[in-house]
């Protein structure tokens, strides 16, 4: 079988955590068996659906390393959906309704108050030609209904919950198009896998209810059914929306933005609910090797954001100069990005550095005690290394430890903590050192 799978984002929003974990377990199981992985985008939502959502889409995902075998644009296919939509009419499996959506709102709530499932009773089906053209003649907009087989029970072998078992007839018969005339996800999406050829569909839980109804569609128009496999929905440690599509925190835009590294965020999220450690994998490639559905638990995994930003500077600390070049200042040299890597937790720390190391720092005047600060300066001379420095200010001071080493960084670099002091002092070199201890001096 030549595999197939799709990640099939809406344009709507932003793209969030949510939202790439699902891509990137779809990336992971059809490379990890060498199949296709399809970008669709699930644009037939007219009114919310903007092509500066859709670019920002493909920029995330591109930042994060996806390549993509396959392109889709769901606004492309509207004949495709038009012909299986006539099919289904032809064989009497699709129907026209009239309520309103107050009217279904009330229907749903005198169903509840009697404990009734809130199940569409196929009031429409009752309609005589004569009433629907009366309704249509006051101005009532007809939308329109997948009838399904409501005396079967779908099942599956899902590849996360193993054996699901849902009886039709608890199930709605879904909304295929809107009173305004679009196409729902539903039914779109159906009609897009069959064509495109998807083999196996990777997606949050919440769909569990969706994928019965879908499989009496995709039985109905091609016989074929995809597999399914349904991964439990991320929650946030910290109280954070997971799934919010436009503000959301936890957003690529707005990751990426904090600093954080594409690595750092697929290795967290592809860990997520699994047996695997939240540990730096140095590429895709090397994640597609260990994945398995067989290592996913059924319980909701906690996404913290923490986590992405430790992973981060760990990834940060092992990057060679070449490997960051491109992405910081062209004034940074080797020997201070070698000098500082270990102490940032983003890239954008670069610049913070770059500040207190080759400009002007403010002085700590009061933090010092002024005796000691004449004895760093005396000790100082043209001629010694870091070394002999440290070991003559020994000798005067009969300091050691913090007591010898934290007031120098303060007059060096005005931080309480920071790369080592043999490479500032090496950087900085004994001028801008010796300026720097003297303009402490009172």
């Amino acid at each position: 079988m030549n595999i197939k799978v799709r990640f099939a984002p809406s344009p709507t929003g932003l793209l969030h955590v949510g939202n790439i974990r699902i891509a990137i377990l779809n990336y992971l199981f059809v490379k990890n068996r060498g199949g296709k992985f399809v970008l669709r985008i699930d644009d037939t939502d007219k009114e919310r659906s903007t092509i500066e959502s859709e670019n920002l889409i493909l920029e995330d995902l591109k930042w994060l390393g996806f390549k993509w075998d396959e392109f889709y644009k769901q606004s492309h296919h509207f004949p495709k959906y038009n012909e299986a939509l006539e099919y289904l009419k032809s064989i009497g499996r699709v129907y026209p309704c009239y309520e309103t959506k107050d009217e279904l709102s009330l229907k749903r709530k005198i169903q509840a108050s009697q404990g009734i499932p809130p199940v569409y009773d196929r009031a429409s089906l009752q309609l005589s030609d004569e009433e629907k053209a009366d309704l249509e003649k006051k101005g009532v907009r007809k939308y329109w209904r997948f009838k399904l087989n409501d005396t079967e029970t779908v099942e599956w072998n899902d590849l996360v919950h193993g054996k699901i078992s849902i009886p039709l007839n608890s199930v709605s018969d879904p909304i295929i198009i809107k009173p305004d005339g679009s196409y729902v996800y539903t039914f779109a999406s159906v009609v897009d896998d069959i064509n495109i050829g998807i083999t196996h569909i990777i997606r949050g839980d919440d769909h569990i209810t969706n994928t019965a109804a879908q499989i009496d569609m995709f039985r109905a128009l091609s016989g074929n059914v995809p597999q399914f496999a349904h991964v439990p929905l991320l929650s946030s440690i910290d109280g954070q929306d997971v799934s919010k599509r436009t503000s959301s925190s936890l957003s690529m835009v707005n990751l990426r933005n904090a600093g954080m590294e594409p690595q750092a965020i697929i290795n967290v999220l592809s860990s997520l609910g699994t047996s695997n450690n939240v540990d730096y994998r140095n590429s895709l490639e090397d994640l597609i090797k260990e994945f398995s559905f067989e290592k996913m638990s059924l319980s909701s995994p906690k996404f913290n954001v923490r986590d992405v930003e430790i992973l981060t500077k760990k990834i940060i600390a092992e990057k060679s100069f070449d490997e960051v070049k491109s992405k910081i200042s062209e004034q940074i040299s080797e020997e201070f990005w070698e000098a500082i890597k270990g102490n940032i937790d983003t890239l954008k720390d670069v610049d913070f550095w770059y500040e207190i190391f080759y400009k002007d720092v403010p002085t700590c005047v009061d933090k010092i005690d002024q005796g000691y600060l004449h004895q760093i300066s005396e000790s100082l001379s043209p001629e010694i290394d870091f070394d002999a420095w440290i070991s003559r200010l020994k000798e005067i001071s009969r300091k050691k430890g913090r007591d010898l080493f934290h007031p120098i960084r303060m007059v060096l670099t005005n931080q309480e903590k920071g790369p080592e002091l043999r490479k500032i002092f090496e950087i900085l070199g004994y001028e801008k050192v010796k300026n720097r201890i003297e303009k402490n001096i009172r």
